[in-house]
Formats: C-alpha cells, sequence, structure tokens
C-alpha cells in the first residue's frame, strides 16, 4: 500500500512540474528536478506514456504531456481549461512583466496557488503550482481574507494563536482587521518583506469564485523591482481584470 501511495505521488509530482515547466524535457531533467532516481522516473514515465497521458517529443527523448491531461478535470472546472478567459488574462499580464503571474485560492488555513505562470526575466523567482502559503502571513493570503466573512477570519486568528505556531508570533486580530479594511478600501495588497526573502508581491482580489471560493492574483518578483514599478503593475492588472472578467460579467448580467 505505501508504494502504491508512493508512486501516486510521483504521478501528481510530474504533471505539477510540466505545468510549472510549460515545455517538454528529459527523463534525466525530470528525475533532477524532483528528486527521484532515474531508473524508477523512468519507469513511471513509460507507464504514463502507455496510457496516454504523454507523448515523446521530436528526438524521442524527452515527454509532454498530452490532451488526455487537461480532459481529466475539464469537467470539473472549466474556469482553468487552457483556453478560458482567466488562462489567457494571465499569461497576457506575464508577457506584459516579465514577472510571475500566480492565481491563489483559500485551502483550510493556506493559500494555495493554483495556477502560475512562470518569470521570464533571467533573475525570477521559482514557484510552482501547489504552492501553500499561509492565509494570515502571506500577500495573497490576506488578499482572500478580504473577501472572507468576519466569522471566518476570527476562526482562523483563533486557531492560530492556540495552536502549536503561536510561537512564532501571535497575530492581533485589531490589526488584520485594519490592513484587510485598507485591502478592501484599495483594492490592492504590496507585499515587500514576503515569505521568499528578497520577493515582493502585488495582489488584487478577482471578481469571480472558483467553485465557491475567493480568487485572488499576484505579480512575483524581486522586491526592488516591484517597489519600483509598482504603478506600472497595478495599471497592467487592473487593465487586464477588467478586459478578460469584468467584460464577460457584462455580457453575463
Amino acid at each position: 500500500m505505501a508504494r502504491a501511495v508512493k508512486s501516486a505521488i510521483r504521478v501528481l509530482g510530474v504533471l505539477e512540474l510540466f505545468d510549472r515547466l510549460q515545455r517538454e524535457a528529459s527523463v534525466g531533467e525530470i528525475a533532477r528536478e524532483l528528486g527521484y532516481p532515474l531508473s524508477s522516473t523512468s519507469m513511471l514515465l513509460a507507464n504514463l506514456l502507455e496510457m496516454g497521458y504523454l507523448r515523446h517529443g521530436p528526438d524521442q527523448r524527452t515527454y509532454f504531456p498530452t490532451p488526455r491531461v487537461t480532459a481529466l478535470g475539464a469537467w470539473l472546472e472549466p474556469l482553468l481549461t487552457p483556453g478560458a478567459e482567466i488562462m489567457r488574462m494571465m499569461s497576457d499580464l506575464g508577457n506584459e512583466t516579465g514577472e510571475t503571474i500566480i492565481l491563489a485560492a483559500p485551502t483550510r488555513d493556506q493559500a494555495q496557488y493554483v495556477h502560475v505562470v512562470p518569470a521570464t526575466t533571467t533573475m525570477r523567482m521559482h514557484v510552482g503550482p501547489g504552492t501553500m502559503r499561509p492565509l494570515l502571513a502571506s500577500g495573497l493570503g490576506r488578499v482572500l481574507l478580504s473577501s472572507m466573512p468576519q466569522e471566518k477570519i476570527n476562526l482562523l486568528v483563533m486557531r492560530h494563536n492556540d495552536g502549536p505556531f503561536a510561537t512564532e508570533g501571535r497575530i492581533s486580530n485589531a490589526a488584520l482587521q485594519r490592513e484587510l479594511a485598507a485591502i478592501r478600501i484599495k483594492g490592492y495588497a504590496v507585499v515587500l518583506r514576503g515569505v521568499t526573502p528578497g520577493a515582493g508581491l502585488i495582489g488584487m482580489p478577482l471578481p469571480l469564485e472558483l467553485s465557491g471560493l475567493p480568487l485572488a492574483l499576484g505579480i512575483g518578483g524581486w522586491a526592488k523591482e516591484i517597489r519600483s514599478r509598482q504603478q506600472e503593475y497595478l495599471q497592467l492588472m487592473r487593465d487586464a481584470i477588467d478586459r478578460h472578467l469584468r467584460r464577460d460579467l457584462r455580457s453575463a448580467s
């Protein structure tokens, strides 16, 4: 049973790696990136190839996901299919800024990166889909909190302050509420001292939900760059949201 669970985890790791790379990859690169043994990686990829979830690249030495992978979750959340408007919006922002573009949703007391468009700059931040950040102590986490009911926020703060991580610093509910109120008024949050040392982020709530959960959009990069281009990035985000998402909401109403 333990071996089966380990294999399942490795399959998901391979698929998430492709989502991060968004290109073909060799057995050696996949094994190196994920820290898997080369022999078992080769066998795993061969099995996924046989099942139709991967295909070979032109040189027959690399692998790439097939449309069957896309079809697996398309019924569950059409919002996140490759051709969806939110995906095009994130791709456009990535092309315009060169920075890491992040879509986050809440999962229990964490903000999970649901989709990530990797940065194209030489000095880029390395985060991938599935990354977790604390709701109470991260930029996108607090953007998500600003869209949640007060009762939920109170419960999260109480659970943190009474839990095993309280030794790392209790959270003042009053101070948190002031910060969330500022995010609601401004419509965004800027964090220049994030979870990753030297990193910064601009986050905005999105005017739509994912399976009933709030969504947040972020532009992440080095804090110095985020600081110097803050107004430019804010305007690009506002324009992208209005062009790709609010237009659809207006036409649907």
